[in-house]
């Protein structure tokens, strides 16, 4: 059969499918468009299945805000050029688009997600495996309502989300700023785990009765070191990434609050 050159290059621009195989498809579907498309997509779904335990160690992260809610995704793929192509980054807003629309309620993680639509998202990935001839998988995904700052670091590969309470944003994005660049563990001390405290409050004694410190003068010394230590993977405590001299919580007023953060990473 001739194949329609006008044809294939439809089936060509609207599945980024080599051209190979949009000229073998256009030949299964006896010239019908349509029935060509759903060719090349059970292909590609079936190629995903080949190449879904392939490593994916690249990808892109995105936080948007959307009407009432925030959506973020994390979309992994296995090399950096195709997490460059413009194609896996238009494949990500769809994915955004689509999650936006179904989810309702606060989702924390990808497994939150409702089964229904989890399988859709793995189609419309598969779908898309086919075109790119990598395997691309859906990485951390986060839905919320509530009151936040977003950040997206230039390349997308790190992204930020600030809960606050207050309504100064400018304390936000620096705070946002501060979480991708400095990627703290814990919000406060309070939330560093009691047992993580008690490991180094033990440590600590034992080293300074060891050295010969009075007891009596201990206890302060240990409060200070584990304060130093922890220092760098608390965020209020961090020294603030615009000006050393200051911690995060000096640049905080009275009237605003963090009271949660989110980063997300191209690891």
């Amino acid at each position: 059969m001739k194949v329609d050159m006008a044809l294939l290059k439809q089936l060509r621009d609207a599945t980024l499918a080599p051209l190979k195989e949009c000229k073998e498809a256009l030949v299964e579907a006896n010239g019908n468009l349509d029935e060509a498309k759903e060719v090349l997509r059970k292909k590609g779904m079936n190629k995903a299945g080949k190449k879904a335990d392939r490593e994916t160690n690249e990808g892109l992260v995105k936080v948007e805000k959307k009407a009432d809610k925030i959506v973020a995704l994390k979309l992994l793929c296995e090399t950096d050029f195709v997490a460059k192509n413009e194609a896996f980054a238009e494949f990500m807003d769809t994915l955004i688009e689509k999650i936006s629309t179904d989810v309702t309620t606060a989702v924390a993680s990808k497994e939150e997600l409702d089964a229904g639509l989890v399988e859709e998202l793995k189609n419309m990935i598969a779908e898309f495996v086919g075109k790119i001839g990598e395997n691309v998988q859906l990485g951390d995904v986060i839905v919320s309502t509530e009151n936040a700052y977003v950040y997206n670091h230039p390349g997308n590969k790190v992204a930020s989300i600030i809960f606050f309470e207050g309504d100064n944003e400018e304390v936000a994005k620096e705070v946002a700023l501060q979480v991708a660049a400095m990627n703290p563990t814990y919000l406060d001390f309070d939330a560093v785990p009691s047992e993580d405290i008690k490991k180094m409050e033990t440590e600590f004694r034992e080293e300074l009765l060891k050295s010969g410190k009075p007891e009596n003068i201990v206890d302060q010394i240990v409060k200070g070191k584990i304060n130093k230590s922890l220092a760098d993977y608390v965020l209020l405590e961090q020294a603030y990434i615009r000006d050393g001299a200051k911690k995060i919580k000096e640049i905080i007023p009275a009237d605003f609050k963090v009271t949660a953060y989110k980063r997300i990473a191209i690891q």
